[in-house]
């Protein structure tokens, strides 16, 4: 009996062992750990993405905001300065000589206000009587215009007799008296381009419409409409 109660009061003095966790249960601390790189890979992500959208709209409003100020592309001016008869139509016996036509020489100026170049395709150069008789023949020109530049040109045109006298059949009369109306339209095409990417194709056009009469033959009197591109924002000027 006592040998038994002697086991008893061993066994209660014996201090108890620690507790161990269970290997199936996850760590508190790692869990925490895990957490966090979570939250900060997932801000990490955020502020990437927020940086991209920010670096992309400010790269639009630049270019939006060029392509309307410094890229804006802005149609060139052209000007007509003079009109004159290089070779005027010759008379004989008091009649026009149909077997020789006449020359006009017209002087013109392109600015081209851009920052880059302006390519001219051609230029056109023709001479009528009325709106559909055409009495003169068209001749073509190519230029190129660097930025911020003005070049001068002398066209010449021929005008046929043969033509203008089928549509003037009082010709001699009319010089003499109130005198020869003629209509002349010049036409430029080409295109200006920067850095291939701004592009704007131009179409200038301006009517002159002259007078001759026997006072001014060889330099007659002409007044011009400017239209550029859109026929209905017409420019007028006077002598140019």
């Amino acid at each position: 009996m006592e040998l038994a109660m002697a086991k008893i009061n061993e066994d209660q003095t014996k201090p108890l062992a620690p507790l161990t966790p269970r290997s199936d249960q996850p760590d508190e601390d790692q869990y925490h750990g895990d957490r966090t790189k979570y939250v900060h890979s997932q801000t990490k992500l955020i502020l990437c993405c927020g940086f991209i959208a920010s670096l992309t709209m400010l790269i639009a409003v630049t270019f939006i905001v060029l392509s309307l100020t410094v890229f804006h592309l802005h149609n060139p001016n052209l000007t007509i300065h003079s009109i004159s008869f290089i070779q005027p139509l010759d008379f004989v016996n008091g009649k026009v000589n149909t077997n020789r036509n006449a020359t006009v020489s017209v002087e013109i100026s392109l600015h081209n206000p851009n920052p880059a170049l302006f390519n001219v395709k051609n230029v056109n150069v023709s001479f009528y009587h009325g709106e559909l008789v055409v009495v003169g023949e068209s001749i073509r020109r190519s230029e190129t215009i660097p930025a911020k530049r003005t070049v001068k040109m002398n066209l010449a045109a021929e005008i046929d007799t043969t033509k203008l006298l089928a549509s003037l059949p009082g010709l001699m009369e009319d010089i003499n008296g109130r005198g020869v109306d003629l209509k002349s339209s010049v036409e430029v095409k080409g295109r200006v381009k920067l850095m291939k990417i701004f592009k704007r194709s131009v179409h200038l056009q301006t009517d002159c419409f002259m007078k001759m009469t026997t006072n001014n033959f060889l330099t007659p009197t002409f007044q011009c409409f400017k239209t550029h591109e859109m026929p209905k924002n017409r420019a007028k000027s006077k002598g140019d």
